[in-house]
């Protein structure tokens, strides 16, 4: 499973590339993200593709839509943090499905 960063916009939203079904790929990415933190993962809305993480200190939201796979900052200055939470998380995926 290949994890990328491909765009992140002014007002907070990472969009990621993906290989891999449907919204498979960002259970797999918020799910290593809260064992990590030693947290929950909950979805906000019933039987949309949204996660959130109990208690996650930056309050992303994972998103996966027809137009892929997002996440979503909640304050934007927070970005470099999260740029690196999430690249370490690639990383770690990727050397699992290997």
């Amino acid at each position: 499973m290949l994890y990328q960063i491909n765009m992140i916009t002014e007002d907070g939203w990472i969009a990621i590339d993906t290989i891999g079904w449907a919204s498979e790929p960002v259970r797999r990415l918020v799910q290593s993200v809260a064992e990590e933190m030693g947290k929950e993962v909950f979805q906000p809305y019933e039987g949309d593709a949204q996660f959130m993480i109990k208690g996650d200190p930056y309050k992303l939201i994972f998103q996966y839509d027809v137009f892929g796979t997002c996440v979503i900052l909640d304050k934007p200055e927070d970005r470099d943090a999260v740029v690196a939470l999430l690249e370490r998380h690639f990383e770690k995926l990727a050397a699992q499905s290997n």
